[in-house]
């Protein structure tokens, strides 16, 4: 047995629900992303729905927008972490 085929029957046999529960998600991830995303969501798509399309405007639209996701993520992820190492 190749290393391929031996890669492609472990990925096949790991039961899913082993590492996705949905309801093991805690109750904030699902209003943060869910309730108070979804203004944000609607705003996002009606840049690629909406009319006029102004592919220029598109791409810097959502270049700043995924940039400024991406630091705020990553700041709050730099953030945990020392609050981890300086009170844990």
């Amino acid at each position: 047995m190749n290393l391929m085929t031996a890669l492609m029957t472990a990925v096949w046999n790991v039961p899913l629900k082993a590492y996705f529960d949905p309801w093991a998600i805690p109750p904030g991830v699902w209003v943060i992303f869910g309730v108070i995303g979804l203004p944000v969501y609607t705003a996002f798509l009606g840049w690629f729905i909406g009319k006029p399309r102004d592919l220029k405007t598109l791409a810097l639209g959502s270049t700043l927008f995924l940039l400024f996701v991406s630091a705020l993520w990553g700041g709050l992820f730099v953030t945990t972490m020392q609050i981890r190492l300086l009170f844990f």
